[in-house]
């Protein structure tokens, strides 16, 4: 059970929930697409984006108090504006650690921080390390990986939501075809120089997957894969654990997204898979298959 804020907390949020309330009112259907125009006008919002970063320090504390994730990963949910990658209405909830809305069906959504920090300390993610991760959303994900891989480090995520894929590569920075792009020049933005480059694909997340874990593969140079699912799977992904490289890994959510799920764990170790269940998780049901 989280406990309730303290009043630190709240004096630290304060200043993030009044400056989001200059977005309120900016569009008549929260649910609709976000305007480049927005998302540029929320990225250049030195206040805003300094008012992100106060605001996180308190969540980062609780996370340092109830995981025992790496300093580089805390450091990482602090310097990404997670505020940047929610909808423009829920800028005043971006410092909490909840998940929160990407449309009206409840398909997508930005997960709670704690939640990618843990699927990334399964992994064992570390700077150069390479990462293929199943449903980009809006990018908050991906953005959280790069930091915490470097520059040597590589991210593949892909997004089967058109209108989602969109809004993440420009607000990552890449074109919509994978390709490096501008990002918005704001103090919000990071330097490529401080995070991995970020290649985004648009599709099927199992089926593009399985395809970049091939190629994978045949590259024995290069890093094994380490595959973040960002939805809940019916059954575990049977044709990803197959192709994954010696030394590569896999987390998923696996069970009903009406019932019980868990976090699986799947290693490629010496030619044999290893599983591992690690508590009970609540995500979004995939898409895309039946």
């Amino acid at each position: 059970m989280t406990s309730p804020p303290s009043i630190e907390s709240r004096a630290a949020v304060a200043p993030l929930a009044a400056l989001a309330a200059r977005y309120d009112d900016r569009r008549p259907d929260r649910w609709a697409p976000v305007p480049e125009q927005l998302d540029a006008a929320i990225a250049h919002d030195i206040e805003l984006a300094e008012a992100g970063r106060v605001a996180r320090a308190p969540l980062v504390a609780e996370l340092a108090r109830r995981f025992e994730f790496p300093a580089h990963y805390l450091d990482a949910i602090l310097l990404v504006p997670r505020e940047r990658f929610v909808l423009p209405e829920d800028l005043a909830a971006a410092a909490d650690d909840t998940p929160l809305p990407l449309d009206r069906a409840g398909h997508a959504t930005v997960s709670a921080p704690h939640a990618y920090l843990l699927t990334y300390s399964l992994l064992g993610l570390v700077p150069g390390d390479r990462v293929l991760e199943l449903g980009t959303g809006t990018g908050y994900g991906a953005a959280l990986a790069r930091r915490i891989l470097g520059p040597t480090g590589h991210v593949t995520s892909i997004e089967i939501d058109p209108a989602l894929h969109a809004r993440a590569a420009r607000l990552l920075g890449t074109r919509p075809d994978g390709r490096d792009g501008e990002a918005f020049a704001s103090s919000g933005a990071e330097p490529s120089d401080q995070g991995a480059s970020v290649t985004l694909l648009c599709g099927d997340g199992r089926s593009l997957a399985e395809r970049v874990l091939a190629c994978g593969r045949a590259l024995p140079s290069e890093r094994p894969w380490k595959v973040a699912v960002t939805y809940a799977l019916t059954e575990p992904p049977a044709a990803l654990e197959e192709r994954l490289a010696d030394g590569g890994a896999l987390v998923a959510p696996v069970g009903a997204w009406e019932g019980h799920q868990e976090l699986m764990r799947v290693e490629r170790r010496q030619g044999a898979l290893l599983r591992e269940v690690h508590g009970a998780v609540r995500y979004v049901a995939e898409r895309g298959r039946g």
